[in-house]
């Protein structure tokens, strides 16, 4: 199975290692016969980080809503004031610290947990100023790309695969032969705009993954893609002496 998929040319993309699990998920369960019906539902069924089997330590980046109902073995929870933690914000943090199983470590510059004490608990204040990172990724949603517009270059973007590099233009990205693929949607603009006011301009892409999407109020499928995009931060240039 690991030789058909690598064959279709997806050996680049970031999510090979997930598709082979998932087929071997599906050879282990069906050991004689194999039908695209069960395969369907296993689809359905499995969660993405069922799908992660590898030696090294895997990083789940959720919000808290999207938590609800899971269970990891460590929780690390990042809490930014904002004010007053009552109501609804409370109700979250009671399920964010509850999806613990082992460990939970809390982020926080407020001193909401200041009062509490249990068994293993270890207060550690830092005071000194976080370094920002010099590159971020950012893994555009349907939100954040004009999806009208892959009507215009669905034919490009079935010529491409998971993986490949996109070049980026004038609001949106490019094939490396300079075809326009993707336009981004205003939402991403102003927030490409909010990533240079704090210092990080963009500077490339990368195919992760591509879908099709069910133009609504139509039975019209529309293959589309959803890049990696990548900020780097920019430095002010020092004054030689």
């Amino acid at each position: 199975m690991d030789v058909i998929i690598q064959s279709l040319g997806f050996k680049h993309s970031d999510n090979l290692a997930i598709c082979q699990n998932l087929a071997k998920n599906f050879e282990d369960t069906n050991t004689k016969k194999k039908y695209k019906s069960d395969l369907e539902v296993l689809i359905r069924e499995s969660k993405l980080e069922d799908l992660y089997h590898s030696e090294r330590e895997i990083i789940f980046v959720s919000t808290i809503h999207k938590a609800k109902g899971k269970e990891f073995d460590n929780i690390f929870l990042m809490l930014e004031s904002t004010g007053s933690f009552s109501g609804d914000l409370s109700r979250q943090i009671y399920v964010a610290i509850t999806r613990a199983k082992q460990n939970l470590t809390i982020h926080t510059d407020t001193h909401l947990f200041d009062n509490i004490t249990a068994g293993s608990l270890e207060y550690i204040e830092r005071l000194e100023k976080n370094e920002l990172p010099t590159q971020l990724v950012i893994q555009l949603t349907h939100k954040d790309v004009w999806l009208d517009y892959f009507l215009k270059t669905e034919s490009v973007v079935s010529s491409l695969t998971a993986g490949a590099p996109l070049a980026i233009e004038e609001n949106g990205c490019m094939n490396i032969d300079g075809q326009s693929v993707l336009k981004f949607s205003q939402t991403f603009r102003q927030r490409i705009k909010d990533m240079q006011l704090n210092g990080y301009d963009i500077k490339s892409g990368k195919v992760n993954f591509i879908l099709y999407w069910l133009k609504e109020d139509t039975q019209q499928e529309i293959k589309i893609l959803l890049p990696k995009i990548y900020f780097e931060k920019h430095f002010e240039k020092q004054e030689i002496q």
